[in-house]
C-alpha cells in the first residue's frame, strides 16, 4: 500500500502528532507500506536521510497563502500515485487537493481545530464542549463550517480518545466512521538511568521538591495556573519544558509573583531531553483546558513520574483518580495545591501511583495501534 501523509507539524517539531507519526510511521513502512510525508518545516530541521521515508517539507518563511498553494501542490503531485491520503489533523489543504486528486481519506482528529483556533484569538472563553452548541459569531460560524466540510470529506476518521470522538459526531460524521485508537508509546526503553542519576545529571538538589510540566506555551495549555499553585508551594520549583506565544507573560507573570527563583524555562528540548527531565522529576502536571489524549501524559506514566492532570478531554480515559494518578478540575488552583502536596507529603503513595500506572499503560498498547491503523488504511484504500 501507498500511503501519502499529510500533517502540519512532523519530527523533529514538538507535541503529540509528530511524536506519533515518528513512532508510526517506520513501523508501516517495515511492514512493506511505501510512505511519503508532505509537512512545513525547513530542509535544515532534520537530516532526511534518517528516515525510511521520504519526508517534503513546505517552508513557513513565506506569506500563508503563497505556503498554502505550494503546500496543495506537493499533496497534487505526491498523492497522484498513493493508494491513500493519510492526513494528520490538517485536513483543510488535504481536502482541497483531493477533490481533484479524488483518493480515499482517512483523517485523524485530535481536537477541534475551530475551537483552538477560537480560543487563540479571544473569541471565545467557552469549553470545549460548551463552544459545539455557543452561539457563533460569523467568524466562529465560518470556522466551524470549514471544520466540518473538510471532516466529512474523510471516509474514515481516526480519534485518539472517545472524548474526541463525540466532537466529532456532534459535527455530522457518520459514526460508523468514526474509529477511536487510543494513542501509545513504543516499548520503553530499559536502559534509563534513575531518578537519581537523572536529577544529579541535571544538577537539582536531591532535597527540593521538582515538578515538571511539558507543553507547548499556549492558552489551552493553561500554564498560568501552575504558577499560581507555585504560590502556595513554597518549597516547590517547576521547570516548564516547551516554547510557544505565551512563553513572555509567563516569565512576566512568574516575576510579577515573585516566583523567578523557583520556575525554570527551559524552552524546547530534544524529545530525549524532555524525557530526562521527566523522569528526574517528582511529580508530572498538566493543567490543560482540554486533552484529546495526552502522548506526553502517557510517556510520563511510562517513566514512573506520578502524574497529576486536570479532569478534561481524553484525561479521565488514562488516568483513574487515585488509582494510577490524580484527576483534579480545571482552573481549581486549591484543588491543584491540594493535589500536589498530598504526593509531595506521602511517598509510598506516590510510589503507589506511579507502579499502578506504569501496569495500566498496557491499555495502550503500541502492537495494538499499529494493528488497528494499518486496518483502517487497508480498509479505506480497498473499499
Amino acid at each position: 500500500m501507498r500511503i501519502c501523509v499529510i500533517s502540519g507539524t512532523f519530527h523533529p517539531e514538538p507535541g503529540g502528532p509528530p511524536t506519533y507519526l515518528y513512532h508510526l510511521l517506520p513501523a508501516l513502512n517495515e511492514r512493506g507500506h511505501s510512505v511519503v510525508v508532505v509537512t512545513y518545516g525547513e530542509a535544515s530541521e532534520a537530516n532526511s536521510s534518517s528516515y525510511p521515508y521520504s519526508v517534503l517539507r513546505i517552508s513557513r518563511r513565506t506569506s500563508i497563502p503563497q505556503r498554502l498553494l505550494a503546500f496543495s501542490q506537493e499533496v497534487l503531485r505526491q498523492g497522484r500515485t498513493t493508494d491513500v491520503l493519510f492526513v494528520s489533523d490538517y485536513g483543510l489543504p488535504a481536502a482541497v487537493a483531493n477533490l481533484w486528486l479524488r483518493k480515499p481519506m482517512v483523517l485523524k482528529i485530535v481536537s477541534d481545530f475551530a475551537w483552538e483556533f477560537a480560543s487563540r484569538h479571544g473569541w471565545t472563553k467557552a469549553s470545549v464542549e460548551a463552544f459545539q452548541t455557543e452561539r457563533p459569531s460569523p467568524c466562529i460560524w465560518l470556522l466551524k463550517a470549514v471544520r466540518q466540510w473538510y471532516s466529512r470529506r474523510a471516509r474514515i476518521v481516526i480519534v485518539p480518545s472517545r472524548h474526541v470522538g463525540r466532537l466529532a459526531e456532534g459535527w455530522g460524521i457518520h459514526k460508523p466512521a468514526i474509529r477511536a485508537i487510543y494513542n501509545a508509546l513504543p516499548p520503553e526503553c530499559t536502559n534509563m538511568p534513575t531518578r537519581e542519576e537523572t536529577r544529579k545529571a541535571f544538577g537539582w538538589p536531591a532535597e527540593i521538591p521538582m515538578l515538571v510540566t511539558v507543553g507547548r506555551l499556549a492558552e489551552v495549555k493553561r500554564i498560568d495556573l501552575q504558577l499560581e499553585m507555585l504560590r502556595s508551594l513554597p518549597e516547590a520549583h517547576l521547570v516548564i519544558v516547551g516554547d510557544g506565544p505565551d512563553r513572555e507573560s509567563l516569565q512576566r507573570q512568574s516575576v510579577e509573583a515573585g516566583l523567578a527563583d523557583r520556575v525554570t524555562f527551559t524552552g524546547g528540548l530534544p524529545h530525549e531531553q524532555t524525557m530526562l527531565a521527566i523522569r528526574a522529576a517528582d511529580l508530572f502536571v498538566l493543567s490543560s483546558r482540554t486533552e484529546g489524549l495526552s502522548h506526553v501524559l502517557l510517556e510520563a506514566m511510562q517513566l514512573g513520574t506520578p502524574c497529576i492532570a486536570s479532569e478534561v478531554g481524553g484525561n479521565p480515559e488514562v488516568i483513574t483518580h487515585q488509582v494510577d494518578g490524580l484527576l483534579v478540575p480545571f482552573a481549581d488552583v486549591n484543588a491543584l495545591v491540594s493535589a500536589v502536596r498530598s504526593l509531595l507529603d506521602d511517598p509510598p503513595l506516590r510510589a503507589r501511583l506511579a507502579e499502578a500506572a506504569q501496569k495500566n499503560l498496557a491499555r495502550f498498547g503500541w502492537d495494538r495501534l499499529v494493528n488497528e491503523t494499518e486496518s483502517v488504511l487497508k480498509e479505506a484504500a480497498h473499499e
